[in-house]
């Protein structure tokens, strides 16, 4: 369903969209046992339905013989839900991703994107339990959720400004919501490379004190924990390479960026009257150029694993975030 309304001489618009989609059928590779003589197979995912929003809201404020304003305000979210899987399955667990840090589940009823991962052991009351020696004790397998990839929504501000022949535009992008595991500081943390790995290296590290003190720890007799450790013990037993705790080093992929800003001039029409152009315009651009905000340690959309069929959620030594600066000539006839 598609609404688009223009009032005000055009100079005030809305343009709203309701989709609803399925996916019948796609096919997903699968992991078997290689006593089989193969290691993958393919079989097919039954129904997976997204449905959402998109709107734009622009405008124009301001609009003169030299100047003008144009703004436009973008919104887009959607949900999705595995419905039905194939073979009469409730979940179906993909090979994409990295088999020592997550996996994702397609589990019936539940959204696509969601990622599991090792986890701290909990007791009935999701109190995270500590093992003797002071660590925590985790899953023995990628059991625990660790979020989903997928942002909650997205929205982005455009905004143009025209004084006689000077033009500035810029474009701001938001993500909210998301998340993004990343191996990197697990293997970084192990080797007592980040700066929280110097909290406690004199042995008077306490899990779910001056580490992770958003959870709540206990001892195993249920009483809160108390246990010092140091911090090579501590960072060893829950990241590493091979068997990381994913719900240990996942973050929030929310971010708002600065995406573009242009800067452009027109010449006069009375220095370009005697050449064979219609209007010459010199445009300096620049493209991803920082960040508002960043939840995340990495730039989310920087999460390159080249060894992966698939990235989303995942990053493993991403390389920096690059800016970039352009000159552009335009010439017209």
């Amino acid at each position: 369903m598609e609404l688009i309304l223009r009032f005000l001489d055009n100079r005030l618009g809305i343009d709203f969209t309701y989709y609803k989609s399925n996916s019948i059928d796609q096919l997903f590779p699968v992991s078997v046992d290689p006593a089989f003589g193969f290691s993958t197979r393919f079989v097919n995912g039954g129904d997976i339905q997204n449905k959402g929003v998109e709107a734009i809201l622009t405008g124009t404020p301001i609009q003169t013989n030299d100047f003008s304003w144009n703004v436009s305000v973008n919104f887009s979210k959607n949900e999705s839900e595995v419905l039905r899987l194939s073979g009469g399955l409730e979940t179906l667990i993909l090979d994409a991703g990295n088999p020592f840090f997550r996996q994702f589940e397609l589990e019936i009823g539940e959204p696509w994107g969601n990622m599991y991962s090792r986890g701290f052991e909990r007791d009935d009351q999701n109190r995270v339990i500590v093992n003797a020696d002071g660590t925590p004790s985790v899953t023995d397998g990628k059991s625990v959720l660790i979020g989903n990839y997928n942002p909650d929504w997205l929205g982005g501000i455009s905004n143009s400004f025209r004084y006689k022949n000077l033009s500035l535009s810029f474009l701001i992008d938001i993500r909210q919501g998301g998340v993004i595991g990343s191996l990197t500081n697990a293997i970084l943390a192990s080797d007592g490379a980040l700066d929280v790995t110097t909290i406690g290296r004199d042995g008077t590290l306490v899990f779910g004190d001056n580490v992770f003190g958003d959870l709540e720890v206990v001892k195993a007799d249920g009483t809160a924990n108390d246990i010092q450790t140091d911090a090579e013990t501590f960072w060893a037993s829950i990241g590493g390479r091979n068997a990381p705790v994913g719900e240990a080093f996942v973050e929030d992929a929310s971010n708002i960026r600065m995406r573009e800003i242009t800067l452009g001039y027109s010449l006069p029409s009375s220095l370009i009257d005697r050449t064979p152009f219609r209007n010459i315009k010199l445009t300096l651009v620049g493209r991803n150029l920082f960040f508002f905000s960043n939840s995340a340690s990495v730039d989310p959309e920087v999460i390159v694993d080249p060894t992966l069929t698939s990235a989303d959620g995942y990053e493993s030594f991403s390389p920096p975030s690059t800016r970039s600066l352009g000159l552009n000539l335009k010439f017209g006839f």
